[in-house]
């Protein structure tokens, strides 16, 4: 797949490493599987990236897409309020967002074309180079573990995390 600035959301989300995004774009039985935990129409969980016409709800109403838009910018790291009390909320709401400060650093240095290219390494199992999502404990094709360097890196605050917040979507 060609990632293009669409993939990469205005927060420092990869949007390919995002588990919907996955359901979305490979593996149908995961959104159904999403789709019945979060009680919501399969049609509804669609998502092809943040700056797509086809985004889950959460993502189509975000604060931080909208906010970027008004100051006419592509990354909240290129805000002259950066790291705001938003994005700061966002950050601390779950466990794949803990790189966000660092993604927005590289993707100001690096421009977000060299950005996308670390972070289809940095998701990437390094058994098969499958895309993972950061709650992809095993990779989703081969079963390498870890199925990416995120996981890797952040296996146990992931889960302390999810087990703090009693969330269900656990490490696969």
């Amino acid at each position: 797949m060609n990632y293009t600035k669409q993939h990469a959301a205005v927060c420092g989300l990869f949007c390919p490493s995002c588990t919907i995004f996955i359901g979305t774009t490979e593996d149908p039985k995961r959104l159904e599987r999403l789709a019945s935990l979060f009680n919501t129409p399969v049609e509804d969980m669609r998502c092809l990236g943040c700056r797509s016409n086809t985004r889950v709800a959460y993502c189509d109403s975000c604060k931080l897409y909208s906010c970027a838009q008004k100051k006419g910018i592509d990354f909240c790291g290129e805000c002259a309020e950066f790291p705001c009390t938003e994005i700061k909320k966002f950050q601390a709401g779950a466990a794949h967002r803990f790189d966000l400060w660092n993604f927005q650093a590289q993707i100001v240095k690096l421009g977000y074309k060299k950005w996308i290219i670390e972070m289809i390494n940095y998701y990437s199992c390094p058994n098969c180079g499958s895309i993972n999502s950061s709650y992809d404990d095993k990779c989703r094709k081969c079963g390498h573990t870890p199925s990416n360097q995120y996981t890797k890196k952040y296996r146990q605050k992931i889960l302390d995390f999810q087990k703090k917040h009693h969330i269900k979507l656990k490490l696969q």
